[in-house]
């Protein structure tokens, strides 16, 4: 890209930025000529009854007159919460616009599925009938997710499921267009029930469960038949060894490009591709029934590059691959256009009479995965202020990429070299302060001769990963430059600390670290200057307390889009903090969650008298398909977060309506605890019917209070010592007009008999009841954090206005319970 002159106006400077922004997230299908054409793809009228067939020594998908053939099309997301899919105008659209020539249905069990509401099986049964009408092979997917064993109770109706399916379809002219998918993502996931291990146990309670299935389906037909593996269907290789016996079998490979890495060899058995290498090297077909292009958690990126090597894999080896997924939900793998509250409204399932989704209706993601099932070139549209996110400084080509000790460092001797595709910093033990505003006694780094030329204008992230030999703290401050704007001192460093970092597989510790325009000060100036948006330099601090090596990799620029267009004006993010009481006037680490409907400013703003979390925000009138897609999610991240003796997550909400006359918000608490695969939600919804609200007392402020409690011990797989991660806070939308201010205050987990001390045994403010929501998950990585105490200032306030008497019995409870203050970021998805 070459830097605009100063004669050309800011609308057509804007302009050009906008024009070649995407290509910042681009593929180069010269790299991989496998992405481009349609061989071996066919549709059921020509391709007919499928086999799985050895041909050059490898098993492979067949038709019916035993030649290659790929599917490659996509998947539904969960039928429980986006339904609507399943209609003629979007099956005809991906039949005959997207060129697809399969679909898989993802009907979950758990989850709010099929085990909870059995009336889900009438959309796999209207799906199947669609694809039948559209040319396209079906997968029909028991999707097994939430427990991760297949043999949990939840999951006893399988052969029930098959049984009834294949019977109804075993003499229909077009049954051959089935394939039946038996577990979707068999998994240590215990939430909901039991896991399975990584490992030959595990693959071995899979095919236990799968193989009286099989037995079944064989009598009813020949359709191929896919069984999911460990791992969330990532251990092709350990069925690979056990295979099951039985013709047309397929088994499951699962992968989400910006977290699975390829591979070039079949002996790793950490690496997803390297596991489906040895599957084809071993005699076992496989079928990638699922993939994304975010990470595994549904989130971040797309990572194009990534996908296309994986693509590249998948078309050379004749592989059938399906996307996920056809939906409207704010993630990244997504593909379809979310609603985000003042920013976009969501893209309707069905497309319309025309049959066709427009281009602006789609997302990066579904716009690149059309592209790769139609076989075409991919040519991104224009967004403007679409989100990106692109790698400046990979060290992939053995260099350090013009980093060296920058000429005002006051730190000479520290060594700077490449080494396994990163850059290293040695010799550290002069470069160890770890303050946030002292970063300029460490060694100072620059690129100054790589100059990468890379338009960042709208960037409003900077991320790396930094890894260590062993656990210590690393701070980094960052100055980006370009010609025109060529230094803003950093605000402060960012410090990561020896809880950041996790062991990888190389015996490193890495840690995945990302500032904004708060830290790097310079990245405001040149990200929103269309004249000077363009990457020339960068200069980076690093000190490391322990004096031991750095290792620095995958430097990033990214924009979170047009959201990020609209400054926000956000309270001190403060430290992490249970109870939070907001004292401080921060937001003791509460922030919006990734996947959050809403993502307006948070203030800290006084409510009954104290500070607390309040943002002001609309439900949008058309609803969206998921209730939870428009919902307000609070996240709070914390290190060692325990339930501990605890019975109840509790907290004071304040609702200050401008509207509200009609529908409830229930609100859902949540935790995602990595052992039980990143989600135990409390079953119970907190319901607040706004109808009522004009038969509420008001505050002395004029505000609705409701005290929220939701019961710990209702959560299923969690124990007292689980480590919980993070709370989230979901404010979700059941019909309601409201807008208006929320105010949040006093978040904490009590014992029963805490709770009793805090009401005095009334805790009625407002009825718990149970709202359906959907349930979603994800996962990020953790900060480091602490946790303190804290009494009730609602509950002391209500106790002086109640009765003059004990205002000197209240005097020493405040001294008593006096408030200590003290400081406290995938894959799967849903």
């Amino acid at each position: 890209m070459k830097k605009k002159t100063r004669w050309i106006s800011l609308i057509l400077s804007i302009m050009l930025m906008i024009s070649i922004l995407p290509y910042a997230i681009s593929a180069d299908e010269t790299e991989h000529p496998e992405l481009l054409g349609r061989t071996n793809m066919l549709r059921p009228s020509e391709g007919g009854s499928l086999a799985v067939t050895e041909i050059d020594g490898q098993m492979t998908l067949t038709d019916e007159n035993g030649q290659p053939i790929q599917l490659r099309g996509m998947s539904t997301h969960g039928l429980q919460w986006f339904g609507e899919i399943i209609n003629e105008n979007a099956f005809a659209t991906l039949s005959n616009d997207w060129e697809s020539n399969v679909i898989r249905l993802a009907m979950y069990v758990g989850e709010s599925g099929y085990a909870e509401d059995p009336s889900v099986k009438d959309l796999v049964y209207e799906g199947i009938e669609l694809a039948f009408a559209n040319d396209m092979y079906v997968i029909v997917d028991w999707h097994v997710h939430a427990p991760g064993d297949p043999n949990s109770d939840v999951y006893k109706g399988a052969y029930d499921f098959f049984d009834e399916l294949s019977a109804h379809y075993q003499d229909h002219p077009k049954a051959h267009q089935i394939i039946w998918e038996l577990c979707n993502e068999p998994s240590p996931n215990n939430a909901g029930g039991e896991g399975i291990t990584n490992d030959a146990a595990g693959w071995q309670a899979v095919k236990s469960y799968a193989e009286p299935i099989v037995d079944m389906l064989r009598e009813r037909g020949d359709n191929i038949i896919i069984v999911g593996t460990p791992n969330w269907s990532q251990r092709a290789d350990l069925a690979a060894d056990n295979p099951i016996a039985a013709d047309n079998i397929m088994y499951a490979i699962h992968f989400y490009s910006g977290t699975h890495e390829s591979s070039s060899e079949n002996t790793d058995r950490n690496n997803v591709m390297s596991n489906a290498r040895y599957a084809l090297d071993n005699g076992a077909a496989i079928f990638v029934t699922e993939w994304g292009t975010s990470e595994a958690n549904g989130n971040n990126g797309p990572y194009l590059e990534d996908a296309d090597t994986w693509l590249s894999f998948l078309n050379e080896n004749n592989i059938s691959w399906c996307n996920w997924s056809l939906t409207n939900k704010n993630e990244t793998s997504g593909s379809f256009i979310p609603y985000i509250m003042g920013v976009s409204e969501a893209t309707l399932l069905d497309p319309g009479d025309d049959q066709v989704w427009a281009p602006e209706e789609i997302s990066l993601s579904g716009e690149y995965v059309r592209a790769r099932i139609k076989g075409i070139a991919y040519e991104p549209m224009s967004r403007g202020g679409d989100a990106y996110e692109e790698i400046i400084w990979n060290f992939d080509d053995a260099a350090t990429q013009g980093f060296e000790i920058n000429r005002d460092s006051p730190v000479k001797d520290v060594e700077v070299s490449y080494v396994d595709g990163m850059m290293r910093l040695s010799s550290m033990t002069k470069s160890t302060n770890i303050t946030e505003d002292n970063y300029w006694s460490n060694v100072r780094i620059s690129s100054e001769q790589y100059n990468p030329g890379f338009d960042i204008f709208g960037a409003d992230k900077i991320s790396m990963k930094l890894l260590v030999e062993e656990p210590t703290s690393v701070s980094i401050a960052c100055v980006p430059q370009s010609d025109k704007n060529g230094w803003a001192n950093p605000s402060k460093a960012l410090i990561a600390g020896p809880s950041d970092f996790t062991e990888t597989d190389n015996g490193l510790f890495m840690a995945e670290i990302s500032m904004g325009a708060d830290f790097a000060k310079n990245l405001e100036a040149i990200a929103t200057d269309p004249e000077g948006s363009i990457l020339s330099n960068m200069v980076i601090f690093v000190g490391s307390e322990n004096g031991g090596d750095v290792y620095i990799d995958d430097i990033t620029f990214s924009s979170a889009g047009s959201a990020a267009a609209e400054e926000l004006e956000h309270a001190e993010i403060g430290m992490a903090a249970l109870p939070s009481d907001f004292d401080d006037n921060t937001r003791q680490g509460w922030d919006w969650s990734v996947d959050s409907g809403t993502k307006v400013s948070l203030l800290i703003e006084e409510a009954n008298g104290s500070p607390a979390l309040s943002f002001n925000f609309a439900y949008p009138e058309v609803k969206p398909t998921d209730n939870w897609a428009s919902a307000p999610r609070l996240d709070l991240w914390l290190e060692g977060l325990q339930q501990g003796e605890n019975d109840y997550l509790i907290f004071d909400l304040y609702l200050q309506p401008e509207q509200a006359s009609k529908g409830a918000i229930a609100i859902s608490g949540a935790f995602q605890p990595p052992e039980s695969g990143y989600w135990a939600q409390v079953p119970d919804s907190f319901n607040i019917e706004l109808a009522e609200l004009d038969d509420m007392e008001k505050t002395a402020d004029g505000l609705y209070h409701f005290l929220v409690k939701m019961d710990l011990n209702t959560i299923e797989g969690i124990g007292a010592d689980t480590d919980l991660r993070n709370i989230l806070l979901i404010f979700a939308d059941i019909e309601t007009d409201f807008s208006g201010k929320m105010f949040v205050d006093n978040v904490q987990l009590l014992t029963e008999a805490e709770l009793a001390d805090l009401t005095g045994g009334d805790d009625s403010s407002a009825d718990e009841t149970t709202a359906e929501t959907s349930v979603d998950t994800g996962t990020e990585s953790s900060q480091p954090q602490d946790s303190d105490d804290s009494a009730q200032k609602g509950w002391i306030i209500w106790v002086i206005v109640a009765s003059m008497v004990v205002i000197a019995a209240a005097v020493v409870i405040v001294v008593i319970y006096k408030k200590k203050k003290a400081k406290i970021f995938d894959t799967k998805k849903s």
